[in-house]
């Protein structure tokens, strides 16, 4: 399989909730941009480590405008009784919600403007082979 420029593989050590990423498994990111399998992502924060994870508003910006459904609901000055702003900040309006794969309970909701780098999976090799 030829593989986009600028990849690197990252050794699965631990368990991932997810079938493909198998323990000892291979797992080969590209710094370039392009389609994720399974919609998986080495994922780069400010001041933190990085992890992997599955992006779950994938789902929700594709299609067309009448299917998309909400991921939650951000409060606006229209939701508080005698309020002139929304009491939310303006940089936390744009966030995208990834499941983190070595804690599968821990969904991250991110600001856009954290994200240093967002690399998609694009090939796994099995321990087998």
């Amino acid at each position: 399989m030829e593989l986009p420029g600028l990849c690197y593989g990252v050794r699965i050590e631990s368990a991932c909730q997810t079938p493909l990423l198998e323990l000892g498994c291979l797992a080969v990111f590209s710094k370039t941009e392009g389609a994720a399998l399974e919609d998986i992502y080495a994922v780069g924060i400010q001041e933190e480590i990085p992890f992997i994870g599955k992006w779950m508003q994938k789902e929700s910006l594709e299609g067309s405008a009448s299917s998309r459904r909400k991921v939650f609901m951000v409060p606006t000055p229209l939701h508080i009784p005698d309020s002139k702003i929304s009491p939310i900040a303006p940089s936390l309006h744009h966030v995208l919600l990834f499941k983190d794969l070595a804690n599968p309970e821990k969904l991250r909701l991110i600001p856009a403007s954290k994200i240093l780098w967002k690399h998609p999976l694009v090939y796994v090799q099995n321990k087998r082979g």
